[in-house]
């Protein structure tokens, strides 16, 4: 179907679903006003936080972080791809799918029927791997998984199988079957040598398969049974239509249940360390499939939890990885720890040694990535000098720019400052402005640029709903949260703010992907929303944007005037801290006292001016608002209404 005709189905399945009856069909609903609300069926929780607007058409949970329209409830209760969700909707209302071009359907059928054909492959192999192990056609194997604490419940949880030691056992079996060799090509079960022979990927090794989401054996990772210095201990399969390493976590079909349940996830290395933390009761276990974690990887787990123990090897490759891998985490929102192995373990000897109560001990004693990272950092420099404090800094600050909440964020810099032992503020800040404008140019210049992540923190949970995330409107800035609202909800505020707002008057990084997004894309507010599942890349957490959606605003009935009196608020509010930031400047002992009566000169002439007629701006209105409150209208003609506390 074309793109533009299933936008259109899109549109009407959410209008036309009868939302309250869908989750009303597996929850209790209880109306409230215009809204329902209910004990979230996505998490466990004593008190309702979980409201259905109908009038809106999208659902949103205070407390899990769950949201979305109707195809976004089906998506998450049924285990769907989003157009199948689409289509099962629009198939109950008795919408008819809409008909493709001849090349649109050419495209589309030829990329699911590969998908498919190799899924089908997956599944047939999974099959015969798990045969050659029950049939014992390679001894080694058999032998091996005992050696290694592997029982048959383990082995039959993960799907455990083998290869023999022959070139093309699995080819023949396959073809057998009616695939072709090209197709087993592409799906990376087999390879295929410049001279034109094709030969299985996988020969005498113990096999993993990797399943998405849902369940569904996407990829395999092989283990060496017979040392062999021409291959390596594990080779993974290549990527396909169906599979890219860096959107999947192994076993999280197996993990999630158990992550949302306990609210928090713990991300392994390898196959092995993963099934030995399942076989100890650790079930929250998943690994990122050989490659440092991927912000893709760290968007998906943060689907199911709020927060993360990395369990990875005690040695020097397993701490780099750890420190790539928290970045995303960090973004994402995470609240990011560290269990720390001894030197030469890895989880899998850790557990079979020590046993669970004592990873359990290191789970619970596991400090903030922040800190170890610093501690990480901090013994290759020498903080008693000057170039191993910068050098320090400089380690640091791409980690504390991936820091998207404002409370962890100085919370951060305040560590590092007492690290720094009294180094000025202001330098430590240049540093970290230095670092986030270079990676802003390095993402512009990328072919696949990253929008701002915008993440929120982990608030006050529900004692028995510890997958919860905790969004109260305090936690975001309640200005630019009216501003994003106003901008949702009126046409004639989102124009005012288009044509008026100010990148560096934005100060919350959680709002200020979307706000952007509304000023900067044309168009209404609504047809935006509608078009964001059709977004490669969103442009912040969709969490977010369902919460202020979800706020109820208390405005002004001049929706234009409120935006222009936030937008005032906004700029006054910037232009104060820019006078504080160049106090700060003044403090440099660096600079000369000509360099500081420059740097006052300009300052001068081209801030306080401004700042001095936004301030009074301001304060005229505000009088005017407080005579009318005291007694009677007694503004000037064509003087817009705004509230008592100059906000809408």
């Amino acid at each position: 179907m074309s793109e533009t005709n299933f936008k259109d189905i899109v549109r009407r399945v959410k209008e036309e679903t009868d939302l309250v009856e869908l989750i009303g069909q597996s929850v209790s609903l209880k109306r409230v006003g215009n809204s329902f609300t209910a004990c979230c069926p996505f998490h466990k929780e004593k008190t309702p936080s979980f409201k259905v607007h109908p009038d809106k058409g999208f659902f949103f949970c205070f407390g899990c972080g769950a949201k979305g329209s109707a195809i976004d409830y089906v998506m998450r209760t049924e285990n769907l791809e989003f157009i199948e969700a689409t289509e099962k909707l629009a198939t109950a209302l008795g919408l008819a799918l809409p008909k493709s071009s001849p090349e649109d359907r050419a495209r589309r059928d030829e990329v699911e029927e590969k998908r498919h054909a190799i899924l089908s492959a997956n599944e047939a192999a999974t099959k015969w791997f798990r045969a050659v192990l029950k049939k014992k056609l390679n001894p080694i194997a058999n032998a091996y998984l005992p050696e290694r604490g592997l029982g048959e419940e383990l082995v039959e949880q993960f799907q455990i199988g083998a290869t023999p030691d022959s070139w093309d056992g699995l080819k023949q079996h396959l073809i057998n079957l009616g695939f072709s060799e090209g197709l087993l090509v592409e799906s990376g079960l087999c390879r295929q040598s410049e001279s034109g022979r094709v030969y299985d990927a996988f020969r005498n090794r113990l096999m993993f398969p990797i399943h998405d989401v849902n369940g569904r054996p996407i990829a395999f990772g092989g283990r060496q049974l017979v040392k062999d210095e021409n291959s390596g201990k594990y080779i993974n399969s290549q990527e396909t239509e169906l599979y890219k390493k860096g959107h999947h976590l192994y076993a999280l079909d197996i993990a999630r249940d158990a992550i949302m349940k306990a609210g928090y996830a713990i991300l392994c290395e390898g196959y092995m360390d993963v099934i030995m933390a399942h076989a100890h009761g650790f079930n929250q276990a998943v690994a990122s499939l050989g490659t440092a974690l991927t912000p893709m990887q760290a968007r998906l787990l943060k689907r199911f939890a709020s927060k993360t123990f990395f369990l990875y090897d005690g040695d020097l490759a397993g701490r780099d990885n750890m420190l790539k891998g928290g970045i995303p985490l960090l973004a994402a929102g995470f609240d990011t720890r560290v269990v720390i192995l001894p030197e030469g373990d890895d989880p899998d000897t850790f557990l079979r040694r020590d046993g669970h109560d004592a990873l359990k001990e290191r789970l619970n004693t596991a400090p903030e990535f922040f800190d170890w990272a610093m501690d990480v950092h901090d013994g290759k420099v020498d903080l008693a000098t000057l170039a191993g404090q910068a050098e320090f800094t400089e380690l640091m600050a791409p980690i504390i720019n991936a820091l998207k909440n404002d409370v962890m964020r100085e919370g951060a810099l305040k560590r590092l400052l007492e690290r720094l032992g009294g180094l000025p503020r202001e330098a430590v800040t240049r540093i970290l402005k230095k670092h986030r404008q270079d990676q802003e140019r390095r993402e512009e210049r990328s072919d696949y640029p990253q929008s701002p992540a915008s993440r929120t923190t982990s608030g006050e949970q529900d004692e028995e709903a510890p997958t919860a995330r905790r969004l109260p409107h305090q936690m975001v800035d309640p200005l630019e949260r009216s501003l994003l609202k106003l901008m949702i909800e009126s046409n004639e505020a989102l124009e005012t703010a288009r044509s008026n707002l100010r990148h560096e008057w934005i100060t919350d990084r959680r709002l200020e992907g979307w706000i952007f997004y509304f000023r900067d894309s044309g168009g209404y507010a609504k047809t935006l929303i509608e078009e964001i599942e059709f977004l490669d890349e969103q442009p912040g957490d969709g969490t977010i944007l369902f919460s202020v959606m979800a706020w109820e605003l208390s405005a002004s009935k001049d929706a234009a005037a409120s935006m222009q009196e936030i937008l005032l608020r906004l700029q006054e509010r910037h232009q104060q801290a820019h006078t504080r930031e160049i106090l700060g400047m003044l403090d440099d002992p660096a600079l000369t006292d000509q360099d500081r009566e420059r740097i006052l000169t300009v300052f001068h002439m081209e801030h306080r001016t401004r700042l001095k007629e936004s301030s009074r701006h301001l304060r005229t209105r505000d009088a005017a608002a407080r005579r009318h409150r005291l007694g009677g209208n007694l503004e000037k003609p064509g003087t817009p209404p705004i509230n008592q506390q100059g906000n809408p």
